[in-house]
């Protein structure tokens, strides 16, 4: 009779991702004003957290106005983890008039297990743009060439329809959001990396479009200099989630 314990010795060895495998693809820095959200933390622990920190920190507005932005922002940052964002952290920025706006900021990165390599980037590049004025014909996209290389480049008007039950109603809520999205091709390999930056603070939109070029110009195959001065905490886009990040 063969054991369980036999069999188990008896199967090949599973493969070790290589160094290469497990080394960053991309790095990029974020500003002061940016928390990270643990995307493996349940949501159940995350809600209190976020109800605490808007009531610490938009302390003059309405009970109201503080629940919409919970539940808002709850249901966004779900439907990133959902598809498969490997890096999200909310934003707060102090306006002129000293009103606090928020935004939402997420990578996914998309490798695919077979493609060429190394791809050729500007193909790439083209085929998502195209791809996003077919998908939203109203969107302003083009192509930009970043420090990393070229991206395409997609910035549109979003109705997001809500849950109502996150509000306590029966029909869903409608709230529109601003959206700005990077596709990066990677250097490394057939794959993207997606930027993402999205908020319903439309009036505030050209402080935060602004605050995420300077995110994408940071985007290097290097890991920034630790204390580099006006730079954030560095952070890590390299592999789809569930994968080694670090060197």
């Amino acid at each position: 009779m063969v054991t369980t314990a036999s069999l188990a010795d008896a199967q090949e060895p599973e493969p070790q991702p290589s160094a290469d495998a497990q080394r960053p693809d991309l790095w990029f820095v974020l500003p002061p004003g940016f928390l990270e959200f643990d995307v493996q933390e349940d949501a159940e622990d995350r809600v209190p957290r976020m109800v605490a920190a808007v009531e610490a920190l938009f302390d003059s507005a309405t009970a109201l106005q503080k629940f919409s932005l919970v539940a808002s922002s709850a249901y966004i940052l779900q439907t990133m983890i959902q598809a498969g964002a490997e890096h999200i952290s909310s934003g707060l920025l102090r306006m002129p008039d000293g009103q606090l706006s928020q935004a939402t900021f997420c990578v996914i990165v998309e490798r695919p297990d077979t493609g060429p390599v190394p791809q050729d980037r500007r193909v790439t590049a083209k085929r998502t743009a195209q791809q996003w004025r077919d998908l939203h014909p109203g969107a302003d996209v083009g192509l930009i060439m970043l420090p990393y290389g070229i991206a395409a480049l997609c910035v549109r008007e979003e109705e997001l329809s809500i849950p109502g039950a996150l509000f306590g109603v029966t029909e869903p809520v409608v709230t529109t959001v601003l959206q700005a999205q990077f596709c990066v091709p990677l250097k490394t390999g057939p794959g993207t990396a997606l930027y993402a930056l999205t908020t319903e603070d439309v009036a505030n939109w050209p402080s935060w479009l602004e605050l995420l070029g300077g995110i994408m110009k940071s985007v290097s195959a290097e890991e920034p200099a630790d204390g580099a001065e006006g730079s954030g905490e560095p952070r890590v886009a390299a592999a789809p989630r569930g994968t080694e990040n670090h060197p």
